[in-house]
């Protein structure tokens, strides 16, 4: 059965049979204000799940499935009333949720979904999406080769679509399922190993893959053939994140080139080893749940090698990073079966020594010359300050404490060779009397006035969206700080330690996006935009809802030594996997020619692509008065020179108007209407006299539109004003331009939004673009996220209350009469400034909330 059957009957004949041509726009209407209701529906649910990323709510399997089961019944009826909307245009879009559906159902069942891509790739051509596709451990590396100052070895990796393709290739998936049943029957682990293991072992490599691997590895040693030896790393699903899978996996070094294929197979086959069968028992993970991606590294040849830990494991509220360290290769220090040297070096710069432990190591591997080196110390002191400055960097940007592999070459270059999270003992600790003091004297620049969307801490110099505009140069490691949380931001949000908004929503895009990335993020803060300056370095303690001053190095420690234990259980890893194909946003963008159904990665994406195009339509079908008027459209009669048809669509128009006849101002209901119309009306805002202009800068306009007269009393073509109760969608087409507001005004910020479009002018383009780049001056001071093209504007504002909308609606009705026929007077670019100052005088009080005086603008 399709989704197509599964339709129900009275949904079927609406959106699927040709539409009679007399639907009302109240149904059209209607439908549209339900695609408003559930998409802030979905984003609450997706608020939820987000929280218990946080660890502090109990959740099991039923709770996972009937989430998704909400949100899939959620989008599936936007869908459909969006199809009603668009006359089914947009049918597929059924047809994609459908497979995101599917793909979310497999990860409730431990069936992880891999995206198509490559197989083979080299380790920077890996992406921030790929973490499932590449595992944990090569995914870690990816991010570290990315850092400052830090360098990584020439790598490749098989992908899971490799080992996939390697299994189902000898069908493997069929010949162990009968040894994993039986191990499931308390068969002894070590037998069900062996036979696994054997039947992978004695499988063969597809050629095509075959060919790929071989490629990657020549190109790994390109520049230096003559060596050609490599590292074949294990890099199983769940591996070195909140599961360590620490040593349970085969990997070997020093491997020639003839000998990767059977590498490849034996790192493969270790996946089923007794160990490793028995460890995923004992964590209750699936065992169809187990994939391996293999990482093959240049071999670096170390001098001497170790490893190093951010925090002293037995000490995690100390200032001190381990490093144990040997000469040659540094596997007898993971293994931890030889003497090692061991350093114990501050966390603060310039990073000294504080204690040393030497040991008398094996030189094996070195010249000859250096064997007397046992007894000698492996590191020198600046060597140790380097090996720990590196890993705080690389703590920084993992947030957490790590543990992290290294070595330094022969001619003396430190390279990283893995990294993972550091496992502590310890659970989240309560802040120390000590701490509690310490924060009592640092400056508070914000306390209480925001809500929290995702706990945590975060620190950084402050970069404020207004101020800086290009979010492709936001710089990592920052403060995000802006006046609307809109979802423009993800295209930042994964750079940032912080992110606070003045305006916002726990349940909106960019809440949802920032949780998903794990950012500790205030909404709704106020003032934060008018308090923090870019450049400006704080602390933003998102757990306690304070943004203090400076970097509070000790509040950043308390908060990374924290274990969150919870992250470990498997249903944990399974909320993580499903938010992945849930919540991010990748259609950020409507204008973007890629915002399309087909695009739609996540339920998210789904729910966007239906609101944004929705609304699109419903502007479409506003710019046919004809239509309008057939539909029992009412005039509306006031002072102003305006040709307007009213539509009420439930509310927007009190009970005295009568079936037919003329509508009066005061008859209108509409809050959004009424605030706009009080702006557009106010005493001497309406210049009803011609503007002065000359010729040739009349007749450059003229040219371009028909029919409207200059005199203020024709206007051009029908206005068309679209009214409920809390809606307005208002079409202008005033002086030779067109203006669109569609705005929604009610009791829940996270609904209210404005969208205003203005464009043209009855004069040259130079003129008009001095025009629009005013309207954009002014609806960026009020308050709007504009965007501005020529003599073209567009802007929005969202997550306000209802006062601040209608405030901003007020200003805008005031824009537009003040701006009606100011191109004709824009003679030079100065125009600009001088009438953002008059406007801005006019209407000072209005800015700050209060009713604006009665001052003229002209």
């Amino acid at each position: 059965m399709t989704l197509t059957d599964r339709i129900p009957a009275w949904i079927n004949r609406l959106v699927f049979r040709h539409r009679q041509p007399a639907v009302s726009f109240t149904d059209l209407f209607t439908r549209f204000q339900q695609i408003l209701e559930d998409n802030n529906k979905a984003m609450e649910v997706i608020a939820d799940m987000g929280d218990k990323l946080s660890g502090q709510y109990v959740f099991d399997s039923h709770y996972l499935e009937e989430r998704v089961a909400v949100l899939e019944k959620i989008v599936l009826r936007s869908a459909y009333n969006f199809n009603f909307i668009t006359e089914n245009r947009h049918s597929e879009i059924y047809s994609r949720i459908e497979t995101m559906a599917r793909q979310l159902k497999m990860e409730l069942s431990g069936q992880l979904v891999i995206p198509s891509g490559c197989t083979v790739l080299p380790l920077q051509e890996v992406r921030e999406v790929m973490d499932e596709v590449v595992g944990n451990k090569v995914f870690n590396l990816f991010r570290v080769m990315n850092l400052p100052r830090v360098n990584v070895p020439a790598s490749f990796v098989v992908s899971i679509r490799g080992f996939r393709k390697f299994m189902a290739f000898n069908n493997l998936y069929d010949k162990i399922e009968g040894p994993l049943k039986a191990l499931e029957q308390g068969e002894n682990a070590d037998a069900v190993a062996n036979r696994i293991q054997l039947k992978i072992l004695n499988g063969d490599i597809p050629s095509d893959l075959r060919k790929e691997i071989l490629k990657a590895a020549e190109a790994v040693h390109a520049k230096h053939p003559e060596s050609r030896l490599y590292s074949v790393r294990s890099s199983a699903v769940g591996e070195d994140g909140a599961l360590s899978f620490a040593g349970l996996h085969d990997s070997f070094l020093n491997v020639p080139f003839r000998d990767l294929l059977s590498s490849y197979k034996e790192v493969v086959a270790s996946l089923y080893n007794a160990e490793s069968l028995t460890y995923r028992r004992s964590k209750n993970i699936p065992l169809t749940d187990m994939n391996m991606a293999v990482l093959y590294q240049e071999m670096i040849q170390g001098r001497v090698s170790g490893v190093v830990y951010t925090v002293d494991p037995n000490f995690p509220m100390g200032k001190a990073c381990i490093i144990g360290a040997t000469w040659g290769l540094g596997t007898r220090v993971v293994q931890g079966d030889a003497a090692v040297d061991t350093y114990t070096v501050s966390r603060i710069p310039p990073y000294e020594i504080i204690d040393t432990r030497i040991n008398e190591k094996e030189t094996e591997g070195l010249p000859d010359e250096d064997g007397n080196l046992g007894s000698q110390p492996c590191l020198t002191p600046e060597q140790a300050s380097a090996i720990v400055e590196t890993a705080l960097i690389i703590e920084r940007y993992f947030k957490r404490p790590m543990d992290i592999e290294w070595c330094y070459t022969p001619d003396g270059r430190l390279m990283i060779l893995q990294a993972r999270p550091l496992g502590l003992h310890k659970e989240g600790q309560a802040r120390s009397p000590e701490l509690t003091a310490l924060l009592k004297k640092q400056k508070v620049l914000i306390k209480d006035e925001g809500i929290i969307a995702y706990r945590g801490i975060g620190a950084g110099p402050v970069w404020v969206v207004d101020e800086m505009g290009d979010l492709s140069k936001f710089p990592t490691g920052s403060v995000l700080v802006a006046r609307y949380g809109i979802p423009l931001l993800a295209k930042a949000l994964p750079r940032a330690s912080a992110v606070i908004t003045d305006v916002g929503s726990p349940t909106g895009h960019m809440a949802t996006v920032a949780r998903e990335f794990g950012i500790p993020t205030i909404v709704d803060a106020k003032e934060a935009t008018q308090v923090l300056t870019t450049g400006q370095k704080v602390t933003v303690d998102a757990d306690r809802n304070v943004v203090y001053q400076g970097l509070v190095k000790e509040l950043l420690h308390h908060h990374l030594i924290e274990r969150p234990l919870f992250e470990a259980r498997y249903e944990f890893q399974i909320l993580r996997r499903l938010l992945r194909r849930i919540a991010p946003l990748t259609l950020v963008d409507p204008e973007d020619t890629n915002f399309a159904v087909k695009n739609c990665q996540t339920f998210h994406d789904a729910i966007r692509f239906i609101h944004e195009k929705s609304l699109g339509a419903l502007l479409k079908i506003a710019s046919k008065p004809s239509m309008l008027l057939a539909r029992g459209g009412k005039r509306l009669k006031s002072d102003l020179p305006l040709n307007m048809i009213l539509i009420d669509i439930g509310g927007g128009l009190d009970d005295t108007v009568g079936k037919g006849g003329q509508v009066l101002p005061e008859q209108i209901s509409s809050q959004p209407m009424k605030a706009l119309w009080r702006g557009l009306s106010s005493e001497n805002i309406w210049e009803r006299n011609p503007a002065a202009a000359d010729f040739k800068g009349i007749m450059s306009g003229v040219t371009r539109t028909q029919a409207v007269s200059l005199t203020g009393t024709t206007l051009a073509g029908l206005n068309i004003a679209i009214l409920g109760s809390h809606y307005m969608n208002l079409t202008l087409r005033v002086g030779y331009h067109f203006t669109v507001v569609d705005a929604l005004v009610g009791s829940s910020p996270e609904k209210n939004s404005i969208f205003f479009r203005f464009v043209g002018g009855a004069t040259d383009l130079s003129r008009r673009s001095r025009r629009a780049t005013l309207i954009a001056s002014i609806m960026e001071k009020i308050g709007f996220k504009v965007e501005a093209n020529g003599d073209l504007v567009i802007a929005r504002a969202a997550n306000a209350t209802a006062e601040q909308i209608k405030n901003c609606l007020y200003l805008t009705g005031r824009l537009i009469g003040f701006v009606r026929q100011l191109d004709v007077l824009m003679k030079e670019d100065s125009s600009v400034n001088f009438y953002f100052e008059r406007f801005m005088a006019a209407n000072t009080t209005a800015l700050t909330g209060e009713p604006t005086h009665k001052e003229s603008l002209k």
